[in-house]
């Protein structure tokens, strides 16, 4: 929108006026190149404003059509097809216990996770290494995405499980890769102070793909016969498989945006007239008040994303053991046929978008962590009442509202990161945040163990008491982070004024000596 992106800059300053149209020092060739650089800034502005908003638009159709194709071959019929595999139709070896059904599930879980862990940190320290050339990463992701769909294709023909396992590893290295160059370039391409509202567009969108993909299956069973049959099964996996490279065209669009533009040479006189302006002053009293200077008992601003980590990790390991199960409960112990599971699967996603968009407006006047530690609370209350709830329409209604309350909070969270952490730095952060998300593919396995030996009720009580946990290590957040996102906007503002400040300051001296 405009109101983020100008959509013409602002012109030059008085001072800088007056500069160019000084007839002594404008005669020199290095007056007039003087008077050039405003203009070339205006166009480099102009052209960084325009690959910006493609960025922008390019995340979203993304955000979309993975989201659609991941909702039709991971949804709730793959679910169901691992569960079949477990019961002894597999081929080969499956490194799970025999017939132990929930147990491979959480394996194939893991499998994709594991991939992902092993390359969470080196592809975040390789994203800020070539934080400039972020988008050819993003593309270079696109290979793994062909190579899932191929691998995923074979192992839905064979029934071979290693084949599965090789096709989640491809599928692990090209979400991390993928989740990590996209973001930081989606994070790049939006001012401070304006991240809250499109993440939130971007969860909303990508939530909202993800509820077309099973509404989707439940249109392609209704014709192949509503039944759990395996080609039936196969035949919406095999579809997921085939719609995963295409959903990654809008990655070939991404550009990195460039730095910048320098601001002209100071000479000894400027840095001294900077110096006594109100705009240093002005720079000065807000570094006072930054975002990093706040300070909350022991914690610092600083300590903002350690915090997120830790109260998200927390959060993972909870959700593996229950989430990855949920569409089994519904299944096995109330008996849901596969479009039944499909529809509320469609549903699902449907109410955590509402939420998130309710949850993003709710922040303005609370604040986005109180916002945040107030929803994913209620969703502890619910997930309590899960595991008693015998009612299948009351259990259906407390089961969708758990998911809105939970994750609704992702988008306000992710903007708290990214106006706590500088550009250099967003590549290794969201692989943190990749994985801390792993190790909810990590306790799945443990899930399956404990929903085999035990029932899945059972995990959502042990899931409730992680989340509980997980809500604990997240309330220094209250006090840490500025109830008004627009404070992250004079942040940034401070730490260019800083930065113009000491470059100014290195012109001087040397100019000096």
């Amino acid at each position: 929108p405009p109101s983020v992106f100008p959509l013409h800059p602002p012109g030059p300053s008085a001072a800088m006026a007056k500069e160019t149209e000084s007839p002594s020092a404008g005669a020199s060739g290095d007056g007039r190149a003087r008077a050039l650089l405003p203009a070339e800034r205006s166009r480099d502005s102009e052209r960084r404003d325009a690959i910006c908003r493609r960025n922008v638009r390019m995340m979203l159709v993304f955000q979309a059509t993975n989201a659609f194709a991941w909702g039709v071959a991971m949804g709730p019929v793959f679910d169901k097809y691992l569960y079949y595999l477990g019961g002894g139709a597999a081929v080969g070896p499956t490194l799970a216990p025999h017939r132990a059904r929930n147990s491979l599930v959480g394996m194939t879980e893991s499998i994709s996770g594991l991939a992902g862990l092993v390359l969470a940190i080196p592809v975040g320290i390789l994203v800020d290494a070539l934080h400039t050339r972020r988008a050819f990463l993003l593309k270079l992701s696109t290979i793994f995405a062909v190579a899932t769909a191929v691998l995923g294709i074979a192992a839905c023909v064979t029934d071979i499980v290693l084949l599965l396992y090789a096709a989640l590893v491809m599928l692990g290295i090209f979400a991390e890769l993928a989740s990590s160059t996209s973001e930081a370039l989606f994070a790049d391409s939006i001012p401070a102070g304006h991240r809250s509202g499109l993440f939130t567009t971007k969860a909303i969108v990508s939530t909202v793909g993800n509820a077309c993909g099973p509404l989707l299956s439940a249109f392609g069973l209704l014709y192949v016969g509503d039944v759990w049959k395996p080609y039936q099964m196969k035949a919406v996996v095999i579809a997921g498989c085939i719609l995963t490279p295409l959903s990654c065209l809008p990655c070939l669009f991404f550009q990195d945006p460039p730095a910048v533009a320098a601001e002209p040479e100071a000479t000894p006189s400027t840095v001294a007239d900077a110096t006594d302006s109100p705009t240093q002053e002005a720079a000065a009293a807000a570094s006072e008040s930054g975002m990093q200077s706040r300070r909350w008992g022991p914690f610092r601003g600083a300590h903002v994303p350690f915090i997120l980590a830790f109260a998200d990790l927390l959060t993972c390991i909870g959700a593996g053991m229950t989430v990855k199960f949920f569409n089994l409960f519904f299944i096995q112990d109330m008996h849901f046929s596969p479009t039944d599971i499909c529809w509320l699967n469609t549903a699902y996603p449907l109410v955590i978008a509402a939420f998130m968009k309710v949850t993003q407006r709710l922040s303005k006047p609370l604040g986005r962590a109180q916002a945040s530690l107030l929803f994913f609370s209620c969703n502890v209350v619910a997930l309590l009442l899960l595991s008693r709830l015998q009612s299948l329409p009351i259990l259906l209604i407390i089961f969708l509202l758990r998911g809105g309350f939970a994750n609704s909070t992702s988008p306000l969270d992710r903007s708290i990161l990214m106006d706590f952490t500088p550009s250099t730095q967003r590549g290794r952060w969201n692989a943190v945040e990749s994985f801390t998300s792993i190790t909810w593919s990590g306790s799945a396995f443990f899930g399956g163990i404990l929903s085999d030996s035990h029932d899945y009720r059972f995990t959502f009580l042990i899931t409730a008491a992680v989340y509980a946990l997980g809500c604990v290590a997240y309330v220094p957040l209250l006090g840490l982070v500025p109830r008004r996102e627009a404070s992250a906007a004079t942040c940034d503002a401070r730490e260019v004024a800083v930065a113009a400040t000491d470059a100014a300051a290195d012109c001087g001296t040397a100019a000096a000596a």
